[in-house]
């Protein structure tokens, strides 16, 4: 009996270092496929905030055909002539205002895609790193298991000497 009770702290050593291995490789695939998971959303609100844009910018481009359609159509109940003066002015400068809130509407909503891209490339190196890190904890746990094996051994059955 002596000798398998010798024995016992090297086999769970050795049980020990596999579990602390493994565990430490598991840890970083969920670490990774989070990240992963968490990239791809972050690409989706990208595509989402661009859309969302192009949207808002249509429905201003529609608000604005309405209200200077309006504007003509008051002008010319009140017999205004349209083609030269301050009427065809209002007409250009609110026409050019509409382009401009367009323009800086789809800008916003590009930033805040850019950002989210942004989030996604962090999110991917996280990904990369977290595998990284994973794999120098198994290697670090087996070199630590096997120190301790060889220590346990040498304490036991005097190897090394």
């Amino acid at each position: 009996m002596a000798p398998l009770v010798a024995v016992l702290p090297l086999i769970f050593t050795s049980v020990g270092t596999g579990v602390a291995a493994i565990g430490a490789v598991r840890s970083a695939q969920a670490q990774s496929n989070a990240a992963d998971y968490n990239a791809q959303i972050a690409r989706q609100n990208a595509d989402s905030a661009r859309m969302q844009g192009e949207a808002a910018a249509q429905l201003q481009a529609r608000e604005a055909k309405r209200q200077q359609g309006s504007a003509i159509a008051t002008f010319g109940a009140a017999g205004v002539d349209l083609a030269t003066g301050s009427p065809s002015d209002v007409l250009a400068d609110s026409t050019r205002e509409a382009t401009l809130q367009q323009s800086t509407t789809r800008y916003n909503y590009n930033m805040r895609a850019l950002g989210f891209m942004d989030q996604s490339g962090l999110d991917q190196a996280q990904a990369k790193n977290s595998m990284s890190a994973g794999w120098m904890n198994m290697t670090s746990d087996i070199l630590t298991g096997a120190g301790k094996f060889y220590s346990q051994g040498h304490d036991s059955f005097g190897w090394g000497d």
